[in-house]
């Protein structure tokens, strides 16, 4: 008896432990800040110092932009794109709830010359 209700306990303490809380759009433009400039420009039109060279995606351009679905601009950041070489993967830094977020809350609303950045 005692061994089952380990066993149950056991199993359960994963389940149990809290999620990390969903990162806060400020937070995800820091995020993007940090890591995503580069290659998809301060603005997120592919203007950064790679992202010309590498073909940056431009978030700013809503044609461009309506031809990749959620789960597509989600997939590129969680595996990354030409096994890593052209974008790196995400997966390992962000919960699959920050990407969705990442992609509605900060990427789909990237306007062509303004700075994707935390508020101060």
């Amino acid at each position: 008896m005692r061994a089952t209700l380990l066993i149950l306990t056991l199993m359960l303490v994963p389940a149990l432990r809290a999620q990390a809380p969903v990162r806060s759009p400020n937070e995800l433009k820091a995020f993007f800040a940090a890591n995503c400039v580069k290659c998809h420009g301060p603005d997120g039109s592919g203007l950064g110092p790679e992202g010309k060279k590498l073909g940056g995606f431009d978030f700013t351009n809503a044609n461009e932009a309506a031809k990749e679905s959620d789960a597509d601009m989600a997939k590129a950041i969680r595996k990354g794109l030409f096994f890593g070489l052209r974008m790196p993967s995400f997966k390992d830094r962000l919960t699959e709830e920050d990407i969705q977020h990442l992609v509605k809350e900060v990427l789909r609303k990237a306007e062509k010359g303004k700075v994707i950045a935390p508020a101060p």
